[in-house]
């Protein structure tokens, strides 16, 4: 969920969605020029997560969803023990900060 979550074009699909209620691909697209295949393939990912839903060729956001997730990715990060903070994907649109020392499993470094 997190790779969901933290992906830059899925967070602004998200937000816009919450923001300007049900839209079709197209008008999302045209509002955040991007193109139809990258809006059509973050929306299939966000509504398998279960982020936004598809009803009559319109999208829509699930903002309790959106909240409860975003809720427990912070405490994930909150948790004591957690190295979260030397964990990054390739899709993260969080910089890495110089203390950067380790990868996490199933991720990628990143170099500055």
């Amino acid at each position: 969920m997190a790779n969901i979550l933290m992906n830059r074009t899925r967070s602004r699909l998200i937000r816009y969605l919450i923001t300007h209620g049900p839209a079709t691909c197209r008008e999302v697209g045209a509002a955040l020029t991007i193109s139809a295949p990258s809006v059509r393939k973050h929306l299939s990912l966000l509504c398998e997560a279960g982020l936004v839903i598809l009803g009559s060729g319109t999208y829509k956001a699930r903002p309790d969803m959106v909240e409860r997730e975003l809720a427990d990715l912070a405490a994930t990060f909150q948790s004591a023990g957690s190295d979260f903070r030397n964990c990054v994907t390739d899709d993260s649109h969080f910089s890495v900060s110089a203390f950067h020392s380790s990868e996490c499993p199933g991720t990628s470094k990143r170099t500055n």
